[in-house]
């Protein structure tokens, strides 16, 4: 071989030089061979040698087969458990969770009175209380509230109410009540004053201790009855009938003297726009003309009828003269001296 030949840097190793061997070498390398051999053997009965198994490629192969055999079982079992689970008809039985004292308290919910103890408790399922429920603050409700029994409160203010049927021994309305049909039983007391915009209508017996004030038309289907009656105008499109005493009501209306009722003559009346009396006092020297002129308190709108009769005197032949603001009364020749009476009914 060349020398100082290299390989990756680093020097070959130097070829090993044979020596001849004699006799005596070789019995010692004999008694040195079996003085090892010896010693393995007592090495080997202390520690036995262990044996390893190596599986044959049949064996891997039915492993493998059994494992894959197992996942695919399994795989089977939890569909079939999944697929029940979303089949089932029946939900799933919610009142089994039961909460203990020691879970209360430690969630801070416990039997005595609440107080401010700074836990929330959130209950994110159904939750059913077959016990009685107390709440001693403020509860407020984000959804839909549904009562299957007795709603019972000692008060209550409701933003909107609505109701299908609705039993109350007692209502106190402070603000605006709009109702749709409203049926009352029993007694409907108003305290303040009522309004009624719409049409009223009254089955039965209607009572008022007090004033009535209608500020539009009163339309009477059958009998009004009333003790006294006021109004400042009543118009009738039929027959109207009265059955007791027609009295009429104001003040009378003023009248002065004619030139018929001579020298010293006075005149007076008693009554009112609608009836009355004209008192005449004729003196002496009495002339044909007007005895007395009336002049109303309250003009007509038109010229009204005028009735006058001479009352137990007679005054031989008169006439009148009317107008929408009043009347006169009248004489052709001159009547004797005294006293005369004539009462008026005016109508229009």
């Amino acid at each position: 071989m060349p020398e100082d030949k290299k390989t990756d840097g680093a020097e070959l190793p130097q070829p090993e030089m044979l020596q001849p061997h004699n006799e005596a070498d070789k019995a010692g390398e004999t008694s040195q061979l079996s003085q090892a051999v010896e010693k393995k053997g007592k090495l080997s009965k202390l520690f036995p040698k262990r044996t390893t198994y190596r599986p044959s490629h049949k064996a891997t192969f039915i492993g493998l087969g059994v494992v894959l055999a197992v996942l695919a079982i399994n795989g089977i079992i939890i569909y079939f458990v999944i697929q029940g689970q979303l089949n089932a008809e029946e939900p799933v039985n919610r009142t089994e969770v039961t909460l203990s004292t020691e879970t209360l308290n430690e969630l801070g919910v416990s039997r005595n009175t609440v107080g401010t103890s700074g836990v929330e408790l959130t209950i994110g399922p159904d939750a059913t209380f077959n016990g009685t429920v107390t709440i001693s603050g403020n509860t407020t409700v984000g959804g839909s509230l549904t009562l299957n029994g007795t709603f019972n409160a000692s008060e209550g203010a409701f933003s909107r109410l609505q109701g299908g049927e609705t039993a109350l021994e007692s209502l106190n309305v402070n603000q605006d009540t709009t109702t749709s049909n409203l049926n009352v039983r029993d007694e409907l007391v108003v305290a303040g004053a009522a309004r009624f915009q719409g049409t009223v209508v009254m089955s039965q017996l209607v009572t008022v201790n007090n004033n009535l004030n209608v500020t539009g038309s009163l339309a009477i289907g059958g009998t009004l009855s009333v003790r006294n009656i006021a109004v400042s105008s009543l118009s009738t499109d039929t027959t109207l009938t009265i059955g007791g005493k027609v009295i009429t009501k104001g003040s009378p209306p003023s009248v002065s003297s004619g030139g018929a009722v001579g020298s010293n003559g006075t005149v007076s009346i008693s009554g009112t726009d609608t009836a009355g009396t004209v008192a005449v006092n004729v003196g002496v020297g009495a002339v044909s003309g007007t005895l007395a002129n009336v002049t109303f308190r309250s003009a007509y709108s038109s010229t009204p009828k005028v009735l006058v009769t001479v009352i137990g005197r007679s005054a031989g032949s008169y006439y009148i003269n009317r107008s929408s603001t009043g009347f006169s009364i009248v004489v052709p020749s001159g009547l004797s001296a005294g006293g005369y009476a004539f009462d008026y009914w005016i109508v229009q």
